[in-house]
């Protein structure tokens, strides 16, 4: 059926103001005498709509399933797990978590520090800190059930303190986890020796511990074995994440740390043997001194280490002058690195890593071909107040999520790009706490943030943003990843990724579900979210907000909604220049009770107590709207500009634009009390993917039912032409399977889709983006397509799988048609 479409020339003016077009295939590296092209990121994704976004753990498996976690809170033994199945593009609670409050079942413990690890037969694996031990857990399909350790005493020490997890290949078919964590001060670790804190700012042992237990593969994730001292005496500060590689026959476990003093960095190593050999599993182990300077501070909060595909290591740190030290910093607090070509027997001398800001915290490397590595971190151009001297801890800035990378850190003098802001706007301020400031400022943004490189050598980075009248108890969980420019992998020079999208978002129908205790609900209908779009009058004092629902002809909860009451809601996030909050987080939706005729409201984000916290999106306004009783049927919400106005906003953008659809009992509205108390626990039943909303691009009308053809061919990743195909438009009736295949002979390329989760359309760029999994040349695979409609000139097809291959260009010839 033909419909009306948009002219090529008008779709490439949208194109260049609105989204960041895929770039060209190439079969290598760049020629060394142009520069690689930068990084660029997709729309950040609220992976926190319940929960909350402290410290954020991130894991993906080889299918590319996206993982995060953050803790709740000691008193509740309750923390969340997050999970995304469209490659970062949505996220609710795993399906094991306990709606509205979170709980995983049937973890004990917890709600204090969060571990995530993935194997190769993508097991998930949680580690959950209590007090006194911790409550773990596996998981052996992608976080619907968990298997739990069958005590809460995962390890045989207490108390113990910030859990990290290597994972090296699957622990349940002779690869193994190494834990590597803190025994606190102490009076008595068992065989351990004692450590009390009168002496010392933590008196710290540093320890690895293996799994599974000897003769008890099933125990992997669940019970570890006996400690490996990994320090001298107690004057471990606190570490940073641990590492596996195999060198030839020798298996080696690595992690980074600093010393109590928070003058030195260190980095401990033991090779992996069976416990035949050692009872810990684990001989030869040394504790290389990296950097010393007593003039020195650092620990924001620790160190960090990542070690590329060729087994070279990379670190870096936060590192400010202090005299004395280490309670008065006297200089800006920045990042330095170096690298160890010898499995950290010697390191090259100390760089500052040219962030081009003036107070940097919480780096994380991850790397991938060698001498190849992205660091994320938090930064601000503001330098530190003085008095108190505490660096991040008295440094009021505005701070931003930013990356920087190298494509060649095993050199002397290594080329960096300059810092690239993945987060878009800033997403927190005031200061940020650490160890080397005394643990003086604002804790809202956890500890860390985490980046790890997906299949085609693209960064993915977990954070949080804080910017809202929450901003003094809680920031909301985030997840951005890389969707062009340079990627670490060398075979895979450029990330193939969708553009950023703008005004509105379409998918196709898939399962809306409550997921609670490892049970699904039947598919709910009239809450599974098709598109969302917001537009501005022509007055520019109101707001459209629409939601398009697969069925609205009945608002009544359906069976296993958990709920009376139906809400579909559309937040989005506007940062100020001067709210002393850092912005806002905005919100509209429709409500209707027991399937009676909806009210429409808007307001603020606000939270929760639940022994932890939790985000609640109460109305405070009412307002205007309406819906069809239709299916698909599509609500509008009439927004007043001046209830959502936030105070000199940074632009006229309203960021991350995430619609959801929800059930709870009673009603969402509530009247917060100060610092955005209130609100009522929602089950979530599904998400739409992020966009940003810009006044001065159009917003097109829906399209009820997409059609989406495309047959072609491009050029071979290595040699020769690829041919591709597919097809995605169920509700066209035309009989086609639904799929995704392409041949590329010339890489031994042979993809077939077996399933897709997600067909994602972005109606102003004329873009599709479908993930999913399938086979290459028989091997399991997760894959994410792209494919955009140039009108009358040739088409754009993308293709990345999980196993690194990845190819882009403009058709040679065949077409691309979405309608």
């Amino acid at each position: 059926m033909a419909r009306a479409r948009t002219s090529p020339l008008a779709r490439f003016a949208i194109a260049g103001l609105t989204a960041l077009l895929l770039l060209p295939s190439v079969s290598g590296r760049p020629a060394s005498s142009a520069a690689p092209p930068l990084p660029t990121f997709g729309n950040p994704t609220i992976s926190g709509i319940q929960g909350f976004g402290f410290e954020q753990d991130l894991r993906l498996d080889t299918r590319g399933r996206v993982y995060t976690s953050v803790p709740g809170s000691l008193g509740s033994n309750i923390s969340y797990v997050w999970r995304s199945l469209d490659g970062g593009q949505s996220f609710k609670w795993i399906p094991a978590a306990t709606q509205p409050v979170g709980k995983l079942v049937p973890m004990c413990n917890g709600g204090g520090d969060t571990e995530l690890g993935t194997d190769s037969a993508d097991r998930l694996y949680i580690n959950d800190l209590a007090l006194a031990n911790y409550g773990t857990a596996r998981s052996d399909d992608q976080g619907r059930s968990l298997t739990a350790a069958p005590t809460c005493t995962s390890v045989l020490t207490a108390p113990d303190d910030r859990p990290w997890y290597a994972v090296d290949g699957d622990p349940l078919a002779g690869g193994s986890i190494t834990l590597t964590y803190n025994v606190a001060p102490n009076a008595t670790p068992l065989s351990l020796g004692a450590c009390t804190a009168a002496t010392a700012l933590f008196s710290n042992k540093l320890v690895f511990a293996r799994s599974p237990v000897t003769g008890a593969p099933q125990s992997a994730g669940l019970l570890f074995g006996a400690p490996q001292i990994l320090t001298q005496g107690c004057d471990e500060g606190i570490m940073g994440n641990d590492e596996v590689f195999t060198y030839g026959s020798v298996k080696r476990a690595f992690v980074i740390h600093n010393n109590d003093a928070l003058n030195q960095i260190r980095m401990a190593r033991c090779d992996i043997v069976p416990v035949t050999v050692s009872l810990t599993g684990y001989a030869n182990c040394v504790d290389q001194l990296v950097y010393e300077n007593a003039a020195t501070v650092n620990g924001g909060d620790f160190p960090t280490l990542t070690i590329d595909r060729a087994g070279n290591l990379f670190a870096v740190w936060e590192q400010a002058s202090c005299g004395p030290c280490p309670a008065n910093i006297t200089s800006d607090t920045l990042l330095y690195f170096t690298a160890s070509m010898d499995q950290g027997d010697h390191w090259s001398t100390p760089q500052m890593l040219p962030t081009g800001l003036s107070t940097n915290v919480f780096a994380w490397p991850a790397a991938g071909d060698s001498g190849s590595v992205d660091v994320a971190f938090y930064g601000t151009p503001t330098h530190q107040a003085c008095p108190p001297c505490k660096g991040p801890d008295s440094t009021p800035g505005d701070w931003g999520l930013y990356l920087i990378q190298s494509l060649d850190f095993t050199t002397a003098n290594p080329g960096w790009t300059p810092p690239i802001l993945a987060s878009e706007h800033f997403i927190h301020r005031g200061s940020i706490q650490t160890l080397m400031g005394g643990q003086s400022g604002d804790r809202t943004l956890g500890d860390f943030l985490q980046l790890r490189i997906g299949g085609q050598g693209e960064a993915n980075i977990s954070y949080a943003d804080s910017n809202s009248d929450t901003e003094a108890l809680a920031s909301q969980g985030m997840f951005v990843r890389q969707s062009g420019g340079s990627s670490v992998f060398g075979d895979t020079p450029l990330v193939h990724g969708a553009p950023r999208r703008v005004n509105s978002v379409t998918v196709t129908d898939h399962p809306a579900t409550l997921d609670s205790a490892g049970i699904s609900s039947p598919n709910q209908p009239n809450l599974e979210i098709l598109g969302s779009q917001i537009s501005l009058t022509s007055d520019q004092k109101q707001y459209q907000v629409k939601a398009l629902v697969a069925d609205l002809r009945s608002l009544a909860p359906g069976v296993g909604a958990q709920g009376t009451t139906l809400v579909w809601n559309t937040q989005w996030k506007v940062p100020s220049t001067s709210d002393p909050h850092g912005g806002a987080f905005f919100h509209a939706y429709m409500e209707s009770v027991a399937g009676a005729p909806p009210t429409f409201w808007v307001g603020q984000n606000a939270l929760e107590f639940t022994g932890s916290i939790t985000m609640t999106y109460p109305g405070s306004t009412q307002v205007t709207g309406s819906y069809t009783a239709t299916a698909p049927g599509l609500i509008t919400i009439n927004v007043p500009v001046v209830a959502v106005n936030e105070s000199d906003p940074v632009n006229n953008l309203l960021y991350s634009v995430t619609t959801a659809g929800m059930t709870l009992n009673g009603n969402a509205e509530a009247v917060p009390t100060l610092g955005g108390i209130g609100g009522n626990l929602f089950n979530l039943v599904d998400v739409a993917p992020a966009y940003d909303f810009n006044p001065s691009a159009p917003t097109p009308p829906f399209q009820i039912c997409h059609e989406a053809d495309g047959d072609g061919n491009v050029n071979g990743r290595n040699s020769g032409t690829a041919h591709f195909h597919f097809d995605r438009d169920r509700c066209e009736g035309d009989g086609d399977g639904e799929s995704v295949d392409e041949q590329d002979p010339g890489s031994a390329t042979d993809f077939r889709s077996t399933s897709i989760t997600a067909a994602i359309f972005d109606d102003i760029a004329r873009t599709l983006t479908i993930t999913g999994a399938g086979t290459n040349a028989g091997r399991l695979v997760g894959f994410t397509m792209v494919g955009i409609d140039n009108g009358a000139l040739p088409g754009v097809f993308s293709l990345a799988l999980t196993d690194g291959y990845a190819i882009t260009g403009s058709l040679l010839s065949g077409s691309i048609q979405l309608f």
